[in-house]
C-alpha cells in the first residue's frame, strides 16, 4: 500500500520530534538498586555458606545515572468534567496534585524501567505506572508517571 509521506519525509518528522524533545528535555537522575561488593578479608571464607568464621563486609555502591526527560506536573487536576458535553457535573480525582509525568527517549526508558527512585527539582519520586510507549512511525519515547516518595 502506498505511502503519502516518503520514507525520507518520515525520518526528517521524526528527528523534529527528537529536537523538540532535545529542547525541552530537563536533567534527571535515576537510582538503580545498590550494586554489592563483598570484601572479604580471609581467603579461605566462603561468602555464600559462611564457613570459617571470616570477617567479611558488604559495600553498597549506589548506581545513578542522569538522562534528560520532558517533565510535566499534574497540578490543575483537582476536578475534572465527567458526562456529557456542555455539563457543569465534576469529579474529585484522589491525590491528583503529587503525580508527575515524565517523556524519555526509548534508549533511556530501557535504563530508567528498573530504577527505584528518580529525582527532579531536588525531591525524589518512585514510578507509579506502567510505560506508554508512543511515537509518530515508530516507538520512540515512553512516558511514565511518578509519585513523590513521601506521599506515600
Amino acid at each position: 500500500m502506498p505511502s503519502f509521506l516518503s520514507d525520507q519525509a518520515k525520518s526528517m518528522l521524526a528527528e523534529q520530534f527528537n529536537n523538540l524533545h532535545d529542547t525541552f528535555a530537563r536533567d534527571i537522575v535515576v537510582y538503580k538498586e545498590a550494586k554489592k561488593v563483598v570484601i572479604s578479608t580471609d581467603p579461605n571464607y566462603n561468602y555464600i555458606y559462611n564457613e570459617t568464621g571470616g570477617t567479611a563486609s558488604i559495600q553498597n555502591t549506589p548506581q545513578k545515572q542522569i538522562f534528560k526527560a520532558r517533565v510535566l506536573y499534574d497540578d490543575n487536576r483537582d476536578m475534572e468534567y465527567f458526562g456529557e458535553l456542555e455539563t457543569s457535573h465534576k469529579i474529585k480525582r484522589v491525590d491528583s496534585s503529587s503525580r508527575v509525568r515524565i517523556k524519555l527517549k526509548k534508549a533511556d526508558y530501557d535504563y530508567i524501567r528498573e530504577a527505584k527512585r528518580v529525582e527532579l527539582d531536588g525531591r525524589m519520586f518512585f514510578i507509579d505506572s506502567d510505560a506508554r510507549a508512543h511515537g509518530l512511525f515508530n516507538v520512540d519515547f515512553y512516558t511514565l508517571y511518578l509519585k513523590p516518595v513521601e506521599a506515600k
